[in-house]
């Protein structure tokens, strides 16, 4: 038998601890139930806008060191037009103690370390030319990766089931490319319906699926190698020729015409 104790919370009733401690202990314990199987990174949210320089990062959900963020604010940074690498990170900051709460906190940075420490994940990256403008959305699958003034989300540290998971938009922006193709292999058809389900798809899915196109998938294969993989499906499913894959070369290069 199991119990659940529902605070009454109106007025002419005395607010007593354990009704706090009721209220408190269920939020976090469903929260813990639902992304308890995820690895560090994007849970929910965050979708990015641009304007002008400005970049707008939408509320959202992060995991990290098993404990669950959320950001219920959206966060505006502005961008230097420094026509360099910047990638945009969380930084999560070490546990203070209060008198009344323990507070976790993170905070979005810009970084030209291309790298990550230990409290940090990447929301994306950018080379901004001077004069330019910042743009988050795309014209197609391969624009995802265009070199500069784009938000690039190929790197994104998203939390995925048991291991890392490319960022959902990239899964979406494949599948609505794919699904205007007239698909009719069963392989196309159900990885592009599991992309626009808004579940996660298990990273051996994606893998697999990668696999029965032949294409390479070493071991510990990155998110961007998972986009190069997909965009050469997708300009195979178009009609186009598959790129060149250079030997040595463990990442597929593109081959653009």
């Amino acid at each position: 038998m199991f119990t659940i104790a529902y605070p009454m919370f109106e007025r002419g009733r005395i607010m007593k601890k354990e009704m706090l401690l009721a209220l408190r202990d269920y939020s976090f314990g469903l929260a813990q139930l639902q992304f308890g199987d995820l690895t560090d990174g994007i849970v929910a949210g965050c979708e990015l806008s641009a304007i002008g320089t400005s970049l707008t990062i939408a509320s959202g959900v992060f995991k990290f060191n098993n404990f669950i963020y959320m950001m219920t604010e959206p966060q505006s940074i502005d961008c230097e037009p420094t026509e360099q690498v910047t990638v945009v990170k969380v930084r999560f900051s070490s546990t203070s103690l209060g008198s009344d709460y323990i507070h976790y906190s993170g905070k979005i940075i810009l970084d030209v370390d291309t790298s990550l420490a230990e409290n940090e994940i990447e929301l994306c990256r950018f080379k901004l030319k001077h004069g330019s403008n910042l743009r988050a959305e795309y014209v197609d699958f391969d624009d995802i990766q265009t070199e500069y003034d784009t938000v690039n989300l190929a790197n994104a540290t998203w939390a995925g089931i048991d291991e890392p998971w490319i960022a959902l938009p990239i899964l979406k922006r494949f599948a609505k490319d794919a699904l205007i193709c007239h698909l009719v292999d069963p392989w196309d058809i159900s990885f592009c319906s599991q992309c626009m389900s808004n579940e996660r798809i298990h990273h051996r899915v994606i893998c697999s699926y990668l696999q029965s196109k032949d294409i390479p998938t070493p071991n510990n294969i990155s998110n961007l190698e998972i986009y190069s993989g997909l965009s050469i499906i997708l300009r195979e499913l178009q009609g186009r020729s598959r790129p060149s894959i250079a030997k040595g070369v463990r990442k597929p290069m593109i081959v653009i015409d």
